[in-house]
């Protein structure tokens, strides 16, 4: 088992600001990035990054996030690819957060097939197969999966080095909460972008030369809280 190349392994805490831009272009948000004065260009290459979110059977995790805990825990799957099919190279990821910023634990899985009547038992085999810590095997029994999203990724750092945008469009979500029935999938509007600042706490004395020339106003935006409340609009309150 190993992680994906360009992989970013987030073992100390770092701030995650986000930007949410309603009916803008790619070519629009590229051009912030561009003429910003931390002057971003891209790394790495575009992909689709694909996300299943684990949480207790009462939503523990949403509700945390959603109500704004300041210490609070996340756990998903992630993968780049195709969404369904042979999953190749999965992190499991267990994001802790501490206020405005976070880090996380990664652990690689074994490979998968994932389609349509995956099961909790499915999952429970992929664990049991990859070399994990009792204490997160212990944790897993107590989530299920709820929700997988995917959407297209793009990566731009600043000329300094110590600023990184990742820039996602093109949201899906799928209800995948038992994973016995068929998938279901909903869409943000192709216009919604999320542009997402990530940089070490150290750095944070100097970052507003990157936001005050944003024509943005920094946001909350969790893609696990829309997703599980689009599924489930009772819950957006």
């Amino acid at each position: 088992m190993s992680t994906p190349a360009n992989y970013t392994l987030l073992e100390t805490a770092r701030f995650e600001r986000k930007f949410v831009l309603e009916n803008s272009s790619l070519s629009y948000a590229k051009m912030l990035l561009k003429i910003n004065t931390g002057i971003f260009s891209p790394i790495y290459h575009k992909r689709k990054v694909n996300n299943i979110y684990f949480d207790t059977p009462n939503l523990t995790s949403y509700y945390e996030n959603h109500f704004g805990k300041s210490e609070r825990t996340k756990i998903r799957v992630r993968w780049y690819g195709e969404t369904l099919g042979l999953i190749q190279e999965p992190i499991l990821e267990i994001k802790l957060k501490f206020g405005a910023a976070g880090k996380k634990k990664s652990y690689p899985l074994k490979s998968f097939h994932l389609k349509e009547g995956f099961s909790r038992q499915d999952w429970n085999s992929v664990f049991q197969a990859s070399e994990l810590p009792e204490m997160v095997r212990s944790e897993l029994k107590r989530n299920v999966p709820t929700l997988l999203n995917n959407y297209e990724r793009e990566y731009f750092q600043s000329f300094d080095k110590l600023f990184r945008f990742t820039l996602d469009y093109n949201l899906k979500f799928i209800n995948v909460k038992s994973l016995t029935g068929s998938f279901l999938e909903k869409a943000l509007p192709e216009n919604t972008i999320i542009l997402e600042l990530k940089y070490d706490i150290a750095d944070d004395k100097s970052v507003k030369k990157i936001t005050t020339a944003l024509p943005v106003r920094l946001g909350k935006f969790s893609k696990y809280i829309r997703g599980v409340e689009i599924f489930n609009p009772h819950l957006a309150v």
